[in-house]
């Protein structure tokens, strides 16, 4: 499959502004629909006053300028692991994958929390979105609004049962219509500003901290509010690879943020003028003959922005996968020029039902925004941890400066986290919760691998020593060649010690290969492989490749056998399947993760699959192991 590395990318075109508008911008472009409508509901409702629409806008503008653009637009794209970006990218970045003890112990859980936090966002991002686009029918047909609830169950099926379609076979519409959609928020907010020109008086940042002092009571409530105006900031850092830092930043800085902030500043001046247009102030703003127009075009805006962000998951899944975090899944690709489209079943069908189980459960987008938020709030902070040390680390930063970013960052993030706490008891536990789920999972696989190693030391010994004792007296001798998957390169295959020291049999050739996946998303193919020459019948291979390139072993191994002497199309590969056993009593948190583990076991991905093995040629030798 042809893959494009980082350093061999071209310049591209302006065409790939456009289409970043539709991959990445889709969730944030989309907070107007709702963000503002649930900040003067947080204020007062009805009773809003003039100076407190100055001061919500206020709020919403500097979160855009201080969180998205200097934050992340500036700051942290740059902080790329060979082109990729996302919490875990940072997490490779600064090793603590690998090991990690003490601070880089804590660095390595604000890691897998903030991550958790973006998988637990992926399923509330498409029901508010979807709910909020439908609920447009409230205004242009009142007598259909007990029809929003089952056409956003409709609608999110369609999307999440489109995934098997791939994102490449319909991305080329995405640009276009994101872009009639910032056109159109922009177009709409000017006709607002117009009718109230005084509006723009809302960039003076006092206003908003007015608003804060005068309605100290309600601080908490009026910033969780303002937060989702954000919400979408952190993709801008996870799809990173996808186009890179200059597009973002040039679609961000060109289309995206004068559109939003246009439409907020319209939004307002309609508010202004008509105080009864509190309770739908983004549908209010267009005109009557636009309405249905509208609607349709902002569902099909909520439909890319659902896509982007389970894009989003999809490819943070497939980074915790390869390093160790997550449980083997089938992942499926679905473009022959971008790795990073891709599709996972099991994942998908899960998001999906709980998806549908969250708007069923709320049923508007009022009571779904008290439990948005809270989610992507913890996840930015665990971006700035992460970061804050990325740049000590690799940057160098003086110690001055270095205390004033992360003061700075940390002032902004940890106000809107403390906001977010306020919507704990009224939604927000759910993202919390799915979170803390994901975690356990994590924390549990990675614990079970760790405790799994150690108890197959009795089933195995040093490579060199197995070698070193030659082939035994009487021991049958196989004519083909055996490829052993073995899972650290030094160490015998359990499989390969097992065959010869029960059942006295060895092969003509056997090749030991370990699948490494590298801290950077690519290797490149001179580095792939790499083969050592035990002696006249053990090879060993070990095969790199990134987190982001699909693993398949036959096609990699090949050429490299071949270049041995080889046929790797007669050989059969030998793998071993442990059967996880854990304890039979529950005494403790680690025999509860132990049973989490045992179950994921059992239901994960067979190596089989996951490394593309040819099925009618591998041979799996069982053997129970309990943790």
């Amino acid at each position: 499959m042809a893959k494009t590395t980082p350093h061999t990318r071209r310049s591209l075109p302006f065409s790939a502004e456009i289409a970043a508008l539709g991959v990445v911008f889709g969730d944030i472009g989309t907070s107007p629909l709702y963000a503002f409508k649930q900040g003067l509901l947080a204020v007062g409702g009805d009773g809003v006053n003039d100076g407190d629409v100055l001061g919500l806008l206020s709020l919403v503008t500097w979160a855009i300028i201080l969180s998205v653009t200097i934050k992340y637009v500036m700051l942290v794209l740059r902080a790329d692991n060979d082109g990729e970006g996302g919490i875990l990218a940072l997490v490779t970045l600064l090793d603590l994958h690998r090991s990690a003890s003490g601070a880089r112990l804590w660095l390595l859980v604000a890691g897998l929390v903030g991550a958790a936090m973006l998988i637990g966002d992926g399923v509330l991002t498409p029901a508010i979105s979807v709910l909020s686009a439908i609920e447009g029918l409230e205004v242009a047909a009142p007598g259909l609004d007990h029809w929003i609830v089952p056409a956003t169950v409709l609608v999110i099926m369609v999307v999440f049962i489109s995934q098997r379609a791939g994102t490449d076979r319909i991305g080329a519409f995405y640009g276009p219509v994101m872009l009639l959609w910032f056109f159109s928020l922009g177009a709409l907010g000017i006709h607002g500003i117009v009718q109230a020109p005084d509006v723009l008086a809302a960039l003076d940042p006092r206003h908003g901290l007015a608003l804060l002092a005068d309605h100290y009571l309600l601080a908490g409530a009026i910033l969780g509010a303002t937060f989702l105006a954000i919400t979408g900031g952190e993709a801008l850092y996870a799809d990173l690879g996808h186009f890179g830092r200059p597009v973002i930043t040039r679609a961000w800085l060109a289309v995206a943020m004068p559109a939003l902030l246009l439409n907020y500043y319209g939004q307002g001046a309609n508010v202004l003028i008509h105080r009864e247009s509190v309770k739908n102030p983004f549908y209010d703003l267009s005109p009557d003959l636009l309405e249905l127009p509208l609607i349709i075009l902002a569902t099909a805006a909520t439909v890319i922005a659902s896509q982007a962000i389970i894009t989003g998951v999809f490819s943070l899944a497939k980074q915790a996968i390869e390093l160790g975090y997550l449980p083997p899944m089938r992942i499926r690709y679905t473009s022959e020029h971008n790795d990073q489209h891709i599709y996972i079943g099991r994942l998908n069908w899960l998001l999906m039902i709980a998806c549908i189980g969250v708007v069923i459960s709320f049923g508007s987008s009022d009571r779904l925004a008290s439990a948005y938020g809270i989610a992507v709030a913890m996840a930015m902070v665990s971006t700035t941890i992460l970061f804050v040390s990325f740049v000590r680390r690799r940057w160098g930063w003086p110690l001055p400066a270095l205390i004033g970013l992360a003061l700075g960052l940390a002032v902004v993030d940890l106000s809107f986290v403390a906001a977010n706490l306020t919507k704990l008891h009224d939604g927000g536990w759910l993202p919390v919760a799915i979170a803390a789920c994901v975690l356990v999972v994590m924390v549990s696989w990675r614990r079970g691998l760790e405790g799994l190693g150690i108890q197959q030391r009795r089933f195995t010994e040093p490579l060199e020593d197995f070698v070193a004792r030659g082939k035994p007296v009487g021991c049958a001798v196989s004519p083909r060649t055996a490829i052993f998957l073995a899972r650290g390169g030094t160490v015998t295959p359990v499989a390969l010690g097992r065959l010869s020291d029960l059942l006295n049999i060895q092969f003509n050739r056997a090749v030991i290969a370990s699948v490494w996946i590298a801290s950077r998303p690519r290797v490149a193919v001179d580095d792939r492989v790499r083969v050592v020459a035990l002696d006249a019948v053990h090879v060993r291979v070990d095969v790199h490749f990134g987190y982001m390139q699909q693993i398949d072993v036959p096609s990699v191994l090949g050429p490299a056998l071949y270049a041995r002497g080889i046929d790797p199309d007669e050989a059969v590969y030998v793998i071993g399947h442990e059967r996880v056993m854990p304890p039979d009593e529950v005494r403790g948190v680690r025999d509860v993760l132990a049973h989490v583990f045992a179950f994921l076991a059992r239901n994960a991905e067979r190596s089989v699959d996951r490394f593309g093995l040819p099925r009618p040629r591998t041979i799996e030798i069982g053997y129970p192991v309990r943790l």
